[in-house]
C-alpha cells in the first residue's frame, strides 16, 4: 500500500507540466516531418525562450481541463470532439482530416478512422497526462479517459494504445518510481501484440541485452521503421530509450530527443513522466528556472482559441488537481477532501481491468449511445461511405440493460428517394441480451445524393417513454473518370491523344467511372503490376470563389491541370504525406518559422483559385517499377489549412 497525500499531489502534478514543457521546449527546434537514419546531438535547449517553446502537446490539454471543468468527470470522446470544432485551429496531419469528418457529420470513433492516414501518428499519445494527473494511481480510469481522448482523431490506430499506455504508466508513477516497473504496468494496459508494444518491447530488450543507447535506438528503429517522423510506435519506442537509459532528469531527455523523429513529443512526454517521479522539487533547477512558470501558447491565427488559459503552471495544477480531486473520490469513495490531507491508499499491483480489454477490441466503426431504457450502437461496417447504385451495409445492435424483457420497432429514416432494407423490423431483447439488426441502404438516383446525407435510427419500445433518435451518416463515394492503361516506360513527357484534349466533357469509351471511398485513389489494381501511364478527369463544384491548396501526394511522378491549365508537375519519386498543408511544411523547419499563410506547398501541391461552379482536374500518372500510391487533397489556402465539407465531388456536370 502506498499514500499520496495532498502536497505530494500538488508537487507531481506541478512537476508533470514543469517536465513536458522542459522536453518539448528541447526537442521543438529539431522536429521535421520526416525521419531522418542520422541521431541528434544535443545536451542542452537549442533554442531558448522564456516560457518555453509552444507546442500542442501542452495546449490541447489546457483545452480537455476546460472540457472537464464545463462538462464533468463523465466526459465522453463526443464530448471532445465538440471542443476541436469550438477551440482548435491546427490542422495538422490527423487533426485536420478528423476535423472534415466531424464538419461532415460523423461522429467518434469512426470520425477518427475513416479518411485519416495519419491514425498511427503521434497526435494522441502526447495528450495523456492530464487523464493521468486527475486519476493519480487510478491507471484504469486514466487508460479509459485516454482511450475517449484518442478516437475521436485515431480511431484504429496505434495511436489509441499510444496514448493508453502513457496515462496508464503516468498515472502509476504517482506511486511508483521504478523504471522498469511502470514500463510493465504500461505495457499491461495495451495489446501484447500491436505495433506499439513491440516497439517498447524491443528497447526494453536491448537494454537488457547491454546494448548502448545509440545501438537501442538503431534496433527499434530497423524494426518499427517508417519515413515518417510522427510515426507513433517508433517514437513510444525511443521515449522507453530515454526512461531506460536516462542517467538523471536532462540525461534522459536528451537521450529520446537525440534518438530523433518526433523530437518534441519524446522530449516532452518523458520529460512529463520524469516530472511526475520527481516531483517539482526534484526537478534541475538548471534546466527549469530558464523556462520560468508562464504558459505559452499558439493561443493564435493557427493555435487555440476561447480557452481559459491558466496564467502560470500554479494555476493549471490547482485547477488538474481539483478535477482530479473529483475523480478520485468518485472512483474510490473513501478520499478525504477537507482539511489539511487529500490523500489516497492504493494497492501497487496495478492491473488492467475487463472494461480496459476490452477497448483494445473495440470497432473503430462503430457509434455508441446510451438511451437510459436501452444501449444502442450503428456499426458501419468498414466505412461510412455509400456509392451510387451500390447496397450499402450496416448494422444497429441494441442491448437491453432492464429487468424486463423488452419489445421494440426498429425503423430507419432516410433522405427522400433513399431506399432501406428492411424499413421495420419487429424485435423482443430478454433482460441483459443483445440484438443485431441488418440494414442496407441505396441509392440510384445522384439527384438525391449530397456530401453529406443524414438520417436517423427510430426506436419504439412498447410501454416505455419515447427515445431519441440515433443520427446515421452516409458520405457519397468521389467519383472519378479514369483512362485506360497506356502501357511502356516512356514516362512524364510522352504523349497519348487523351492530352490533346484537356478540357473534353462528357462521357465516352475512353473513359470508365471509378468510386474513390476516401481521399487515397487507389490506381494499382487498375495497372496490375506493369509500368505506363493512365489519365484522370475529376470535377469539383464550389460553392465560390475559392483559394485552396490542391496536393496530389504520391509516390509517382504527375501531371495535373485545372480548367485546361497546368498547375504542376513533378517528374521524381517520393514519399507519400497526404494532409492539408502540404509536404513541405516541416521539411527543414517547424511550422512556428514560417509567418501565417505561408507554408510551402512542397513537391506536390500547389496553391490555386477554384471558380464558382465546377472545375476540371485533369491528372496524369505514370507508374514506373513500384507499388503507385496516390491520394487527391483540396484544403483552403489560407490561413488555417482546412478542409471542405460543402465541395460536390460525386457527381458530373452533366448530370445536373
Amino acid at each position: 500500500m502506498a499514500t499520496l497525500g495532498k502536497k505530494d499531489y500538488y508537487n507531481k502534478v506541478y512537476g508533470c507540466w514543469l517536465g513536458k514543457n522542459c522536453g518539448g521546449t528541447l526537442g521543438a527546434p529539431l522536429e521535421s516531418a520526416w525521419g531522418k537514419e542520422e541521431m541528434f546531438d544535443v545536451w542542452w535547449y537549442p533554442e531558448l525562450k522564456e516560457g518555453g517553446i509552444p507546442n500542442d502537446d501542452l495546449e490541447l490539454q489546457l483545452i480537455w481541463l476546460q472540457a472537464l471543468e464545463d462538462q464533468g468527470i463523465n466526459i465522453k470522446a463526443k464530448d471532445l470532439a465538440e471542443y476541436w470544432l469550438d477551440c482548435i485551429g491546427y490542422n495538422f496531419d490527423e487533426y485536420g482530416l478528423h476535423k472534415t469528418n466531424l464538419k461532415k457529420g460523423l461522429m467518434p470513433p469512426i470520425s477518427g478512422y475513416y479518411n485519416n492516414w495519419f491514425k498511427h501518428c503521434m497526435g494522441s499519445p502526447i495528450r495523456s497526462e492530464i487523464w493521468a494527473c486527475i486519476a493519480p494511481g487510478l491507471p484504469d480510469v486514466a487508460a479509459a479517459y485516454a482511450y475517449e481522448d484518442a478516437i475521436v482523431d485515431h480511431a484504429g490506430g496505434e495511436s489509441v494504445y499510444g496514448e493508453m499506455f502513457n496515462a496508464a504508466l503516468e498515472s502509476a508513477a504517482f506511486f511508483i518510481p521504478e523504471k522498469e516497473k511502470l514500463l510493465e504496468i504500461g505495457l499491461s494496459f495495451i495489446s501484447g501484440d500491436c505495433k506499439t508494444a513491440k516497439a517498447i518491447k524491443d528497447a526494453i530488450k536491448a537494454y537488457k541485452q547491454g546494448m548502448d543507447w545509440k545501438e537501442a535506438r538503431n534496433f527499434v528503429l530497423r524494426n518499427s521503421y517508417s519515413p515518417i517522423a510522427q510515426y507513433s510506435p517508433v517514437n513510444l519506442g525511443f521515449q522507453t530509450i530515454g526512461l531506460l537509459y536516462g542517467k538523471d532528469f536532462a540525461d534522459a531527455i536528451c537521450k529520446a530527443v537525440n534518438c530523433g523523429y518526433d523530437t518534441d513529443c519524446t522530449g516532452a512526454t518523458l520529460g512529463s513522466i520524469l516530472g511526475i517521479i520527481l516531483g517539482k522539487e526534484g526537478l534541475p533547477e538548471k534546466w527549469i528556472k530558464p523556462l520560468g512558470d508562464k504558459i505559452t501558447t499558439n493561443s493564435s491565427w493557427e493555435g487555440i482559441t476561447n480557452v481559459r488559459e491558466p496564467k502560470d503552471l500554479d494555476e493549471l495544477t490547482r485547477r488538474v488537481c481539483k478535477i482530479g480531486k473529483k475523480v478520485l473520490f468518485f472512483y474510490e469513495g473513501k478520499i478525504v477532501r477537507e482539511g489539511k490531507n487529500i490523500s489516497k491508499n492504493v494497492k501497487l499491483g496495478f492491473e488492467p481491468d475487463k472494461n480496459i480489454k476490452r477497448l483494445w477490441h473495440a470497432s473503430p466503426t462503430q457509434v455508441e449511445f446510451d438511451l437510459h431504457t436501452l444501449t444502442a450502437s450503428v456499426d458501419y461496417l468498414k466505412s461510412p461511405v455509400l456509392q451510387l447504385g451500390v447496397p450499402k451495409d450496416f448494422q444497429v445492435i441494441l442491448t437491453n440493460p432492464r429487468l424486463v424483457k423488452l419489445d421494440i420497432d426498429v425503423s430507419v429514416k432516410l433522405p427522400w428517394g433513399w431506399d432501406a432494407q428492411p424499413k421495420v423490423k419487429k424485435i423482443t431483447i430478454e433482460p441483459g441480451a443483445k440484438s443485431v439488426c441488418k440494414f442496407s441502404v441505396r441509392v440510384d438516383d445522384v439527384k438525391v445524393l449530397n456530401t453529406s446525407n443524414r438520417g436517423s435510427i427510430s426506436l419504439l419500445v412498447s410501454g416505455r417513454p419515447q427515445l431519441e433518435e440515433i443520427p446515421i451518416v452516409f458520405l457519397a463515394a468521389n467519383r472519378w473518370l479514369v483512362s485506360k492503361v497506356f502501357k511502356g516506360k516512356e514516362g512524364i513527357k510522352a504523349l497519348y491523344p487523351l492530352e490533346k484534349n484537356l478540357e473534353s466533357t462528357g462521357l465516352d469509351e475512353n473513359w470508365d467511372i471509378i468510386s474513390f471511398f476516401e481521399n487515397e485513389l487507389k490506381l494499382e489494381e487498375i495497372f496490375h503490376g506493369e509500368s505506363g501511364v493512365i489519365y484522370l478527369r475529376h470535377y469539383v463544384h464550389s460553392p465560390d470563389t475559392r483559394d485552396v491548396r490542391v496536393g496530389l501526394p504520391s509516390n509517382c511522378p504527375f501531371r495535373m491541370w485545372l480548367n485546361g491549365r497546368m498547375i504542376r508537375q513533378v517528374e521524381t519519386e517520393g514519399i507519400l504525406r497526404p494532409n492539408y498543408l502540404g509536404d513541405g511544411s516541416f521539411e527543414d523547419t517547424r511550422p512556428n518559422d514560417f509567418p501565417p499563410g505561408n507554408f510551402p506547398p512542397g513537391r506536390s501541391y500547389v496553391d490555386v483559385k477554384l471558380k464558382e461552379g465546377w472545375n476540371q482536374f485533369f491528372i496524369k500518372i505514370v507508374r514506373k517499377d513500384k507499388l503507385i500510391q496516390a491520394h487527391f487533397i483540396i484544403s483552403s489556402s489560407t490561413p488555417f489549412y482546412h478542409g471542405f465539407a460543402d465541395l460536390i465531388e460525386y457527381k458530373f456536370p452533366w448530370e445536373v
